[in-house]
């Protein structure tokens, strides 16, 4: 097999094809995402000032109880928590399809939210809401956008994927993963480490970035494939001939 096809993306797309849609598109959600950000701490600053309302209601409705479930969205979303699932999604499904794609995609993902994640925090500072933060470390300018937010959606988000490619789960059962970035979301919000807007926005950057990885590296839901036969794909088996 030449090694161009050897190495094509399991869509029937180019590998030229598919790395130039990927930088077109994480250019444009990323300089959206900033874009977003100078908007809400410069012009639209003053308006944004209604959403500290939201933060004090979570303030208002604290308890031991509440505060330990919000722990748990704060966990989910952690960094390490993500690094660690996402590896081992990945992992699990490239073994068993024994292919290199569910890697490919799990890390070319994360790189793009992590880069986005940067961009916003470094160009668009803004200020933490006005309420006690029930989270001790965090840096007072660095509340857009919501990194824990975008990790509790790349985990949902690449669950669903991988079962969407490589499964026949039903649609609305991959539909409940929602519930994943949600949690973390309220959560976020609960301890007081960010605004609405920045859990929002994170979302959807997070869920946009997320369709165009799988949509360019992963294949569509088709008939049933045997494992290592998808189109293009880099077989483990192959490799390791």
């Amino acid at each position: 097999m030449p090694a161009a096809s050897k190495f094509a993306p399991p869509t029937g797309r180019t590998l030229g094809r598919t790395v130039v849609a990927l930088a077109v598109g994480f250019v444009v959600i990323c300089a959206l995402v900033v874009g977003l950000g100078w908007l809400y701490t410069h012009p639209l600053a003053g308006t944004m000032r209604h959403e500290n309302g939201v933060n004090r209601w979570f303030a208002d409705q604290r308890t031991s109880t509440l505060t330990s479930v919000a722990d748990g969205g704060t966990l989910l979303g952690d960094t390490a928590t993500g690094g660690i699932a996402l590896v081992a999604m990945g992992a699990v499904f490239a073994i068993w399809r024994r292919t290199w794609w569910p890697l490919v995609f799990v890390g070319v993902l994360d790189a793009g939210l992590g880069l986005v994640y940067l961009a916003g925090t470094t160009l668009d500072p803004r200020q933490r809401p006005p309420v006690h933060i029930l989270q001790s470390g965090l840096v007072p300018d660095a509340s857009f956008p919501s990194g824990h937010t975008g990790t509790a959606t790349a985990i949902g988000g690449v669950l669903a994927a991988l079962l969407r490619a490589y499964t026949h789960v039903a649609k609305p059962a991959l539909a409940l993963l929602v519930v994943v970035p949600a949690y973390t979301m309220l959560s976020r919000l609960y301890v007081g480490a960010h605004h609405v807007s920045d859990v929002l926005t994170a979302l959807v950057y997070a869920a946009a970035w997320l369709l165009l990885c799988a949509r360019m590296l992963l294949p569509a839901r088709g008939p049933d494939r045997q494992p290592g036969s998808d189109a293009g794909a880099p077989s483990l088996n192959r490799v390791a001939r």
